[in-house]
């Protein structure tokens, strides 16, 4: 197993990619923010807060991050509406909010909300995921390959659909992908990872123009 060792500062309300080859350890690192993978060692800190510590003993929960997660593969529920899913991801877990309905509404969804995932298509089902994980207003939206089975053209719109909500709300995003083409288009700033760690970080048109 590779080890991997990332040493990166993400600004907030921006959006910052982590690139590299397949197997580098990317979504690894993504799981480490949200808790969903513990750190054999070192610091994750938001702001003022630290969510780990391996010094002091420190991790903390999944739920106190305050994380909207979105994988490659949609993890959507099958056996619900989007209507559902939405409903499911709420804070209440019984109605949709308005500030929800609203995203909806932006990223014109509203019309599929009697729908099941198996009726979507890849873009839809992707754009539904990340407006179910802004469900809780969370301060990171962190995006694992997202564009991975959608073609060009759904591509650009998704990409599009994210830089609205992002200015809608203002949440901070983390986007993986082995994609230059997506970073260049997406991010403020970009993570390189080589041999499970960190070689670089900055612009991404300074950064991806590079040769490791």
């Amino acid at each position: 197993m590779t080890e991997i060792h990332c040493e990166a500062e993400f600004d907030l309300g921006v959006t910052s990619a982590i690139y590299g080859k397949s197997g580098v350890g990317k979504s690894t690192v993504l799981r480490m923010i949200a808790g969903l993978e513990k750190a054999d060692a070192g610091l994750i800190q938001f702001q003022d807060e630290v969510w780990f510590d391996d010094s002091k003993k420190t991790n903390r929960p999944i739920a106190a991050r305050n994380i909207g997660f979105v994988f490659q593969d949609f993890n959507l529920f099958p056996n619900m509406t989007v209507e559902g899913n939405l409903k499911y991801a709420s804070v209440s877990g019984k109605k949709i909010s308005k500030e929800t309905m609203h995203l909806m509404e932006v990223t014109e969804l509203t019309k599929l909300l009697k729908s099941y995932p198996r009726e979507l298509s890849g873009g839809e089902k992707q754009r539904v995921s990340i407006v179910r994980a802004l469900c809780q207003n969370p301060k990171f939206l962190l995006l694992d390959e997202p564009f991975s089975a959608l073609d060009d053209e759904s591509i650009g719109d998704l990409m599009y659909e994210i830089k609205v909500i992002q200015k809608e709300i203002g949440t901070t995003v983390i986007v993986v992908s082995h994609r230059k083409d997506v970073i260049l288009e997406m991010a403020d700033s970009v993570v390189h990872m080589q041999n499970g760690q960190t070689i670089v970080q900055g612009p991404p048109s300074a950064i991806l123009k590079k040769k490791f």
